[in-house]
């Protein structure tokens, strides 16, 4: 599925919002200069935006976009609007002159006027306009409030002073124009009409019942604003400290896009480095993280009587690597929510879904500019020292927001269900249909993953991650292991005691699914008798001591090797042990990868259990599963003889050996299959003892 030339509406919004930060950053500075209150200027851009935001996306024929629930909120949503304004255009400036007011609103309304003529012709374009004439409105709509502001600098300031505000105007003219030529060459027509609204209505009533997208929703949600208000507070608060402003805003916009880069090139070098994608859920966690420690930092920072400025440098860093890894993740989510679209509403048009996240998106920056706007009402009222006055402080109070909505940010990223690997399998599934083929296996699997609730291992990929740090542990042979999702491997280790079993849990280079004896993964009690008779016989220390421990440990096992999903081997009862191979052939038809510990801890002499160095005597029993897979898909079984080798820390992974169906004794061949494989296990065995003596 190409998803390089898709349109993101995530990306496309957030775009805008930098433009309209930048601009609400020039409106604190403008109001700084002509009339010492920097906050009174971007409250009066802020407080624009936030209007002209609300009747686009909640009145008139967008307001159709919404979700029915989040109607029902419109006239609550104005009404509060209605008193910030009030409040912030009536009560605050009666404490300047009229003509300082219409000097620092000639500026903000040049700009929202530009803003919303600009949002005005794109639409118009999107619906046909002609390109010549487009480009000649876009231009006026520029020209004409730029001339505005540079007759207002040159009427109240000095002419060097004049020419540096509007230079710096150009620098946010520039920028809002290079946001709206982007927004031309993504936006497609959407004239809403009543098909189209009765379309997107079926559309939302089908995407909202996959958990999938109802996960992604609440996420983007969260994070657009959580991303507007930390945005705004972080760099008020930057703005406000310094004595020139001016150079405060150069410093902080230099410092934001250095960080970006950095932050983007070295994500992009490590997954070169992995050679695979990275789960976006992960980075979006470490990015989340990263953003909540840079606000409780900014907390602190300005707690403190003398602010130091490299400190409040560094928070902005450390903030800015946080948002761009979580947006860069929040991108990747946001093509897979294609591949749910097209799964659980096939056959719908994708402009329709494309309208649902933009208006989403819209309606989550619009919640976060309305926050911001309240936040910036308070700060009028309790901001300076001793009520209303020039010199505004940000409470740390005042960041509580921010870190909420991060927290919220975090709790919604832990609900979203999809890997990397499940939307590699979603594609794949998708592609089969496209083909006109099925896969029952994968459907079942999908089916679950995309609509029923269901949750990423978090927990297990955790304690892989400790264990990783305490046992390191290389990988040899790594190039023999041909993936293929049409016919996976069956990868044969050694036990090694408890060794093996936690090193491949914890290290594996590739996914898998392991067969795990029922004792173990599906009852404490069983899973206590048993780590007891084979883990814990040679421990000195009473029966009873054991008996917890075991019980403890086995609550802990059932946990993991549910989020492993592993298969249950029944093998001391005959009977039940073909659900087992039902259920890895159903596993091997949707592409997993199934691992198997084979070695038999009562084989004749081997009466002290698994071999804790060294490979004992193999079952035989497991090459049923060749059998069974090959009556069920017509193909070949592959087996990779591995050995997990306890004193090297090293997993080597061998030759495969292939099973062939068609041979004239099938006894026999399963007998070569198993000796093929022990001999390979031995070989490598072997290697890393010749390697650890000759070291």
């Amino acid at each position: 599925m190409d998803r390089k030339n898709l349109p993101s509406p995530s990306a496309r919004s957030l775009m805008i919002g930098i433009s309209s930060l930048y601009a609400y950053i020039y409106c604190l500075l403008a109001s700084n200069e002509l009339t010492s209150i920097p906050i009174f200027g971007g409250a009066m851009y802020m407080c624009g935006q936030v209007s002209s935001e609300f009747f686009s996306a909640a009145i008139g024929p967008a307001s159709n976009l919404l979700p029915r629930s989040l109607r029902r909120w419109r006239r609550v949503i104005l009404i509060l609007l209605m008193l910030m304004s009030l409040f912030l255009l009536v009560i605050y400036p009666m404490r300047l002159s009229s003509f300082q007011l219409w000097t620092v609103l000639v500026i903000v309304l040049a700009m929202l006027l530009r803003d919303e003529v600009a949002r005005r012709l794109i639409h118009m374009r999107a619906r046909g306009l002609r390109l010549v004439w487009f480009c000649v409105f876009l231009a006026c709509a520029h020209i004409f409030p730029a001339l505005a502001v540079l007759w207002d600098f040159l009427y109240n300031l000095e002419g060097p002073r004049a020419w540096t505000m509007f230079a710096a105007y150009g620098i946010a003219d520039a920028l809002a124009l290079y946001t709206q030529i982007l927004d031309v060459r993504s936006r497609n027509d959407y004239e809403i009409s009543e098909q189209t609204v009765k379309e997107i209505t079926e559309v939302q009533d089908m995407l909202g019942k996959a958990n999938a997208f109802r996960a992604y929703q609440a996420l983007s949600t969260a994070v657009v604003i959580a991303l507007v208000v930390s945005v705004v507070l972080v760099y008020t608060n930057v703005l406000l400290v310094g004595k020139n402003m001016l150079i405060q805003m150069g410093l902080a916009v230099a410092t934001a896009l250095v960080t970006r880069e950095i932050t983007e090139r070295v994500l992009r070098y490590r997954m070169k480095k992995k050679q695979r994608q990275a789960n976006a859920t992960y980075v979006m966690l470490f990015g989340l993280l990263l953003w909540f420690s840079a606000l409780n930092s900014f907390r602190s920072v300005i707690r403190e009587a003398d602010i130091s400025h490299l400190s409040m440098y560094m928070c902005l860093c450390l903030m800015t690597a946080g948002a761009t890894l979580t947006v860069i993740a929040m991108k990747r989510m946001e093509e897979s929510m294609d591949s749910v679209a097209k799964y659980t509403a096939a056959g719908m048009q994708r402009s329709s879904m494309l309208l649902v996240r933009e208006a989403n998106i819209e309606l989550s920056r619009l919640m976060g500019n309305m926050i911001s706007l309240i936040i910036i009402a308070i700060l009028f009222t309790v901001g300076g020292r001793g009520g209303m006055s020039t010199e505004i402080q940000i409470h740390p109070a005042l960041f509580v927001p921010a870190l909420i909505m991060v927290v919220i940010s975090i709790v919604c990223a832990f609900r979203f269900p999809l890997s990397e690997g499940n939307i590699d399998k979603l594609d794949r599934f998708l592609h089969l249909r496209d083909e006109g083929k099925t896969n029952k296996a994968l459907q079942s699997q999908i089916e679950q993953l995309v609509m029923q609730e269901h949750r990423q291992p978090f927990g297990t990929a955790f304690v892989k991650f400790i264990i990783r740090i305490i046992m390191p542990h290389k990988i040899k042979g790594r190039e023999n292991i041909r993936l293929d999702d049409d016919n996976p491997l069956v990868f044969l280790c050694n036990h090694g005691d408890i060794y093996g079993p936690l090193a491949c849990a914890a290290c594996f280079p590739v996914p898998m699914r392991p067969w795990v004896i029922s004792e173990v993964c599906t009852d404490v009690e069983e899973f206590s008798e048993y780590f007891c008779r084979y883990d814990l016989a040679d421990w000195k220390i009473p029966d009873t001591w054991k008996q917890k421990i075991g019980h403890f440990v086995g609550r802990l096992s059932m946990w993991c090797m549910r989020q492993l999903e592993v298969i249950p081997v029944y093998r001391d009862h005959p009977m039940e042990l073909i659900k087992t191979f039902r259920a890895t052939v159903e596993a091997m038809q949707a592409g997993d990868n199934i691992l198997i510990f084979p070695e038999n801890p009562n084989a004749e002499g081997q009466d002290h259990g698994y071999e804790h160095e060294g490979l004992g005597t193999l079952f035989e029993g497991f090459m049923m599963l060749a059998t069974i897979y090959y009556k069920r898909t017509r193909k070949a079984c592959r087996f990779m003889p591995m050995y997990a080798h306890k004193a090297t820390r090293t997993l080597s992974f061998g030759h495969e050996v292939v099973y062939n169906p068609k041979a004239e004794n099938e006894e026999e061949e399963r007998v070569r299959v198993v000796r093929e494989c022990e001999k390979e296990m031995r070989r490598l065995m072997d290697e890393q003892n010749a390697l650890m003596k000759k070291k």
